[in-house]
């Protein structure tokens, strides 16, 4: 049977024009890299860059009783969410574990965005629509419009160019604004990223997508792909779907019990699984290697007995070292080694992020 063909985002020209190496991944044709994915790493840690994520669902509601019906639809509050700030979550299955992990945007008191991941943007307003029965829901991620990540330390220096240099905006991390721009009218942007560092998407309709996309290349912001996305979630110590999390892992395991604020007192979906649950009898570690990545699915090892599994492995761009994301099984004590394929090297237990947050400055 053929495969659907795969979606492109507006930018699809423009990616070629700039040289990028374009993949499918999760159903779009997107850029993997512009010629060097840890070239493009470095960029994003020392200076910044612009990545095109508009292949992420975007997600709107609207209804007077939205905040509550999504405050049971998902792991975390909603109901107490401020007006003008976006929060971290999950959706949960009924067990109490992964289906996605997702970011709300309050823009109003009725009225809700929600990004999630491209893999499950069917899965998830599938089962959205079966939770929120009495509020408006509408999928946006086809329409032509997109999200443009503007991500590093010189992030909003860049940004105020688009708003005549005024950078009184997003004071604090998760905060939303609108920028009134000269060229592009309004634009709806967020102290949101997926890399650890200071850093903004910004919500374009279609007519803006492109014009924005070209006037940052102008001014000299490099365009960087969803490896360097993959390194730079990494090294920050951030979970992926299909990697950190799944349908298998809970969030007390994972260390994401921040992301189902409430959980203790809340009517949600898979609250009640959650309350009832014994102590996770895993945690996530990070790992570093000398030479070898570490990939997914590689078992871990302590004195020759399996003990956890790999979950993500790279090259890190900002420690010149190979890294790891594992489960590792509670109460375990010894040296740590990972077999590849059979033949065993040496890995050291290490806290999470492998590189500070720098988010929040």
């Amino acid at each position: 049977m053929s495969q659907p063909p795969l979606h492109r985002t507006s930018l699809h020209a423009a990616h070629q024009a700039a040289g990028a190496k374009l993949v499918p991944f999760a159903g779009w044709e997107m850029p993997l890299d512009y010629g060097s994915i840890l070239e493009e790493s470095r960029t994003v840690r020392q200076a910044c860059g612009l990545f095109d994520v508009s292949h992420m669902g975007r997600f709107w509601f609207h209804g007077p009783k939205v905040a509550e019906e999504l405050d049971r639809a998902l792991g975390g509050a909603i109901v107490d969410q401020p007006v003008g700030k976006a929060r971290y979550t999950v959706l949960l299955t009924e067990q109490g574990t992964f289906l996605d992990d997702l970011l709300t945007y309050r823009v109003a008191e009725d009225r809700f965005f929600m990004v999630v991941n491209a893999s499950n943007r069917e899965q998830d307003f599938a089962v959205l629509r079966q939770r929120i029965q009495n509020s408006d829901m509408e999928d946006r991620t086809l329409d032509g419009g997109g999200i443009l990540a503007l991500q590093g330390p010189d992030s909003r220096r860049q940004l105020a160019l688009l708003n005549g240099g005024n950078e009184d905006f997003c004071p604090a991390f998760l905060d939303l604004a609108w920028l009134q721009t000269p060229e592009f009218g309004e634009l709806f942007i967020a102290r949101t990223g997926y890399t650890g560092e200071h850093g903004y998407e910004i919500f374009a309709n279609p007519e803006q997508m492109t014009a924005v996309w070209q006037r940052l290349m102008q001014a000299g912001v490099a365009p960087v792909g969803l490896g360097a996305r993959d390194v730079l979630r990494l090294e920050a110590g951030m979970p992926l779907y299909g990697h950190e999390i799944d349908p298998q892992t809970h969030p007390f395991e994972a260390g994401l019990r921040f992301a189902i604020k409430g959980w203790k007192t809340r009517e949600f979906v898979g609250g009640e699984a959650l309350r009832a649950m014994p102590e996770a009898q895993r945690r996530l570690i990070g790992l570093t290697a000398e030479k070898r990545v570490p990939r997914q699915g590689y078992p871990l090892l302590c004195n020759g007995r399996e003990v956890g599994q790999v979950c993500s492995g790279a090259w890190s761009a900002t420690l010149d070292k190979p890294i790891a994301t594992a489960y590792l099984e509670q109460g375990v004590e010894g040296p740590l080694t990972v077999s590849a394929r059979g033949r065993e090297f040496p890995v050291e237990q290490v806290d999470l992020p492998f590189v500070p947050h720098r988010s929040r400055n």
